[in-house]
């Protein structure tokens, strides 16, 4: 009977394309255990942010103005059908379940060049403007001005993930890349990254 892998522990490190945004990051940690010798399951929580709120560097095209922070609670049910065997060896690893994710954030509206006496209420009191959230920059001769919208959401959906790496006795290191599809954002949520794991 195996025993040396029933649990273990690890972390992701991912590069995460979004809807919308530029590259967010992707940091989280997991738990998996093993029920026979090649079905198991796993409880991981992950954060994807992209912040970058600089007005003036998103006006003038060298980044895009981002601020949105997605916390993700996946159950997966998790395939390996490569078996543990020696010091070192192979992992492959296939896993499924649903997702509930929490989202914060803003998406921007309108950005643009603005005359010296606006203010943020009266950006907010044009119709044409309308939004929830305005910020000015007054840092340069120009002022700027943005809207946005707010993204406060809760979703629910699918993650699909596949790892494959190398086992060194309770150790592994793996290439990880996963998909996720939720309610209320249009498309899927790719991510591509490296997994560390222990064995208790």
């Amino acid at each position: 009977m195996e025993t040396s892998d029933r649990w273990d522990v690890g972390s992701t490190v991912q590069a995460v394309f979004m809807d919308g945004i530029s590259t967010a990051t992707g940091i989280g940690v997991n738990v998996s255990w093993w029920e026979s010798g090649a079905w198991g399951g796993r409880i991981g929580l992950r954060r994807d942010a992209a912040v970058q709120r600089d007005l003036r560097r998103a006006y003038e095209g060298a980044t895009s103005w981002a601020d949105q922070r997605r916390y993700n609670v996946t159950t997966a049910v998790v395939w390996r059908p490569v078996r543990p065997g020696g010091a070192v060896h192979q992992t492959l690893q296939v896993s499924a379940g649903p997702t509930l994710q929490v989202r914060r954030g803003e998406r921007p509206r309108i950005i643009g060049a603005v005359d010296q006496g606006l203010t943020i209420r009266r950006i907010l009191a044009d119709p044409g403007v309308a939004a929830d959230n305005a910020y000015l920059d007054r840092s340069q001769s120009t002022p700027l001005f943005l809207t946005t919208w707010d993204t406060n959401q809760t979703n629910v959906g699918l993650t699909i993930g596949l790892r494959y790496g190398l086992t060194y006795k309770s150790v592994t290191v793996e290439g990880l890349v996963t998909g996720r599809k939720v309610t209320n954002i249009d498309g899927v949520t790719v991510g591509a990254g490296g997994a560390f794991r222990v064995s208790l």
